[in-house]
Order: structure tokens, then sequence, then C-alpha cells
């Protein structure tokens, strides 16, 4: 893999991942493209790295406030100085239900992984995933947030990240979708399909360093090289896709 296709590969994964379209469809094609069977797991720890710090860095603030929401809950209620956001508190809820969905996608990734080599089967995963997604567009919302939304909510957008694990469907695509069709507002589930996203970057990290160790990891300074020149075109992807 050359220094183009890393920075290639990197923007891809950044710019995919926040925004309604399939990471690993997109990267499958790419590394099809350039004749690459894989683009390593330094790589993919440098660009799941690069842009979980871009989402935390965007959503630091609404992580505080989250934070501070749960320690307010945390303390009796009698020595509370101030009454916990109804909001925040009922998308500390809803996360309870789809971190675990969100996880277990995160893990089934590789395992599915093989989907990707077949073009047939990533055309019907990208043509069902846009399928579900212009689907909640035609329907009915509300502006319901985590004040209205229900555990069987928060149920379906872990579902939702969790079918993201086929190559082809997209999982903050699939989980807004699930939102919309609830009732939530198209900005409540984006910002929280971004949680969610960062919890599964998280976990793809702790498998990338689990997969590096137990694989024998041995150092190379091009691939290093090629692996960070990755993660800051997937943090630039990340910047663009979280703008727009």
């Amino acid at each position: 893999m050359n220094w183009i296709q890393s920075a290639m590969l990197g923007f891809v994964g950044g710019i995919c991942g926040p925004m309604p379209l399939s990471v690993d469809a997109h990267r499958a094609l790419l590394l099809r493209f350039f004749g690459i069977p894989s683009e390593g797991v330094m790589f993919r720890l440098a660009v799941h790295t690069a842009s979980l710090i871009i989402m935390l860095s965007f959503g630091s603030l609404e992580l505080r406030r989250l934070m501070r929401t749960a320690r307010q809950l945390r303390t009796p209620a009698r020595r509370r100085t101030s009454h916990p956001s109804l909001n925040n508190a009922g998308t500390l809820r809803l996360l309870r239900f789809a971190v675990v969905l969100t996880i277990l996608g995160q893990l089934l990734s590789g395992l599915l992984a093989g989907i990707g080599q077949k073009l047939y089967l990533l055309a019907a995963a990208l043509l069902l995933s846009g399928l579900l997604q212009w689907f909640s567009t035609r329907m009915r919302t509300a502006n319901k947030d985590g004040r209205h939304l229900t555990a069987a909510d928060g149920f379906l957008m872990g579902l939702g990240f969790l079918l993201g694990a086929v190559p082809g469907m997209s999982a903050v695509g699939l989980a807004t979708a699930a939102g919309s069709v609830r009732g939530a507002s198209r900005s409540y589930t984006l910002r929280f399909a971004w949680l969610l996203l960062a919890i599964s970057l998280g976990t793809g990290i702790v498998m990338d360093i689990l997969t590096l160790v137990t694989g024998g990891f041995v150092f190379d300074t091009a691939s290093l090289l090629r692996a960070c020149l990755g993660g800051v075109s997937a943090a630039a992807g990340a910047c663009l896709a979280i703008f727009f």
C-alpha cells in the first residue's frame, strides 16, 4: 500500500463513519480497486483512534452534560443541588439498552467481513440499507427526544448498529432511521447515533490492540508512517462529515 492509497483509505474511513454510509463497503471497494487484500491491523487502529478523537472532541460538551446528569442521578434526591436534565436522563436510559448491541455489532464485524469480498452480496446490502433509510424519511416524524423515548426505542437504535456489522449496511444510517420511525427528531437520533459510533470505535480500538498483541506485532517504520498518514486523513474526513 503506497502513500496515496493510505491517504484515500484513511479519508474514506473517517468521512463515512459519522455519515449514513457503510464504512466497510466503501473500504472493501477501495481495497478491491487498489488490488490490496487488507489495509492491516495497525492502519485500522490508527483510523479508529483518529476518528474516535474527532468524535469525542466535537461531542465533548454533550458528553460532559451526560456525565453531570449521571452524577446527579447517583446522588440522593435530598442532597441534589439541581434537578437532572430529563432529556439527558432519558438518553442515558436508552444507552443502557443500545450499548450491548453496539459492542456486539463491532465484535461481529470481523466475522462478516467476507461479505465485502462478494460484490453481489455487498450490492444487496447497500441497496437494502438505502431502502430502509429512504423508507424512514417517507414516514411522518415527531420531535421526541430522550424525555419521550422508551427502552424499546433504545433497543431498536442499537439494533441498527448491530445490523451495521454487515458490510454495506450503514450503522449510523440505520440507527438514525430506527429513531425516526419511532418518532424521534432527526437531530436527536443523529446525536444519539454518534454516541453509539464512539462506543463502537472504542470497541474496535480494543480489538485492534488485542489482535496486534496476540498476533506477534513486528515494528515496521514504513507501515507505522503509512498508518499515521491514514489516521490524519481519517481525522480530516471525520471533521468534514460532522460539519456537513
